[in-house]
């Protein structure tokens, strides 16, 4: 039984007796929030649905759902969560959440399970292109014909001795976004114990002729300093993940962007598809990773990478780009209003079909140690009318096993004179190369004598979180 230190605030406009609330609106929509919170020692579960669409969301419609639950056998429990729907219109409806929990299992052996899950999913069966005059001769040329969007993110929390964790969460038609960063210390500087945590995201949007698709999944068992992961998917697909302690962790994120331009007779005028995959895996040692990656019509990606072995681990990860196209001898290349009335043979570019494929890769398999950085960008060539090149550039630096580089002792300096080294290529300025190099040297730079000079969050040590603060005070200049 929960103590009286348990409070539930519910601020609707009807009373919910249950533990969890089920809302589905067609064709009004109602305003509903929903705050919880619990500070309890023993067994607590609390779970709540959020659910509101319009129409059909398979044919022409949207719909939306919000799932959470968190449960504990035994331990202290506080949680503290605010859910709300609503909008003007179905139209623009939307589910937004926060989130703070905290937890620690003390002596007692119990431990914590959680999860959230979240989904939107919209369908446009009707074009609302606004490119009238060729939208006429092509069934596929208007940017809004059949047009879907699917996305979805979780966060499964399988079990916890101690775990906290913030999470912020907005979905809506063609818009998700989702954030969780979590990590294993123990509340005011108790013993902290191992968790295992996971996330996962998926992300379809476009048209038949022209998809663009991305999903994330990862998981990270063992003690984590920072488990941080933003989602978010409209027009595009954004994902940022940063993973820092020591224990065993499994990830893999692809990318995908399809295409298929067919004239008004329904014959290929050119076809395209881009691929970027990455995965890693290790059966624990410590591990500092961050990523982000951008689906659009341009696919980009930047990876950093340090991993150190305790004793007999190892780590293993690959990172592949692909780009293929194939453009028939009849492509249309005319930018004229003839278009309209003869639909995709108005004009020709009278050549032979072209074919194109490129291809890269790096992989790094069974190491002790490993710093690996890499850049990533592909681009189909979907500008006029597909007949424009692919561009792939990817680079790809690994170093094992990982050594010092002596020669930033006498080009760093302190641009701001606030006794930190931001500046390590000795250019007078903070930029992504002094990052570089802080991240191949860091695990030198963090045991010398001059560690001081790199705590960045001044927290008293020198840790991953000082790269990451280093990372974010370069992305604000």
């Amino acid at each position: 039984m929960l103590r009286p230190s348990l409070f539930r605030a519910i601020q609707i406009s009807f009373l919910v007796l249950a533990g969890s609330l089920f809302l589905f609106v067609s064709p009004v929509l109602s305003e509903v929030s929903v705050g919880t919170i619990i500070d309890t020692v023993g067994m607590v579960h609390d779970s709540s649905t959020f659910s509101q669409g319009y129409g059909n969301p398979y044919v022409n419609g949207s719909a939306q759902l919000f799932r959470d639950s968190t449960m504990t056998n035994g331990g202290a429990l506080a949680l503290s969560k605010t859910v709300s729907t609503g909008g003007k219109t179905p139209e623009s409806g939307s589910v937004d959440s926060q989130k703070v929990l905290s937890y620690d299992a003390g002596s007692t052996g119990s431990h914590l399970a959680a999860s959230e899950n979240i989904i939107t999913t919209t369908a446009k069966g009707s074009n609302d292109s606004s490119d009238v005059i060729c939208a006429l001769a092509s069934g596929d040329s208007g940017t809004g014909s059949n047009r879907s969007f699917t996305a979805s993110a979780s966060m499964d929390v399988i079990t916890a001795n101690t775990l906290q964790i913030a999470s912020r969460t907005r979905i809506s038609t063609e818009e998700i976004q989702y954030s969780v960063s979590a990590n294993t210390s123990g509340p005011a500087g108790n013993v902290s114990g191992p968790a295992i945590i996971g996330s996962s995201f998926t992300y379809g949007s476009g048209t038949p002729g022209d998809m663009n698709m991305a999903s994330d999944r990862s998981k990270v068992t063992g003690l984590f300093d920072l488990f941080n992961r933003v989602y978010r998917g409209d027009t595009s697909a954004t994902i940022q993940a940063q993973t820092q302690g020591t224990g065993m962790v499994n990830s893999r994120t692809v990318a995908e962007h399809v295409y298929d331009s067919r004239n008004s007779t329904g014959e290929s005028e050119w076809a395209g598809t881009t691929v970027y995959a990455a995965t890693l895996l290790t059966n624990g040692g410590t591990l500092a990773e961050t990523r982000s990656l951008s689906a659009d019509k341009t696919t980009s990606s930047q990876r950093l990478v340090s991993y150190h072995a305790n004793g007999s681990n190892a780590m293993q990860t690959e990172e592949r780009v692909v780009a293929v196209k194939q453009v028939s001898g009849n492509t249309n290349t005319s930018t004229d209003p003839s278009c309209v009335f003869g639909g995709g043979t108005s004009t020709t570019n009278g050549t032979a079909a072209s074919y194109q494929s490129v291809s890269a890769s790096s992989q790094a398999m069974g190491v002790d140690s490993a710093q690996i950085e890499s850049v990533a960008e592909m681009d189909i060539g979907s500008e006029k009318n597909g007949t424009a090149p692919v561009v792939v550039h990817y680079r790809a630096d690994i170093a094992s096993p990982v050594e010092f580089d002596s020669s930033i002792l006498q080009k760093m300096s302190d641009p701001n004179k606030d006794g930190k080294f931001e500046d390590l290529n000795g250019n007078g300025r903070p930029d992504m190369q002094d990052l570089v190099l802080l991240f191949r040297n860091f695990d030198w730079l963090s045991k010398s004598d001059i560690s001081p000079r790199f705590d960045f969050n001044r927290n008293g040590r020198v840790d991953f979180a000082d790269l990451t603060r280093a990372f974010r005070d370069i992305q604000q200049k």
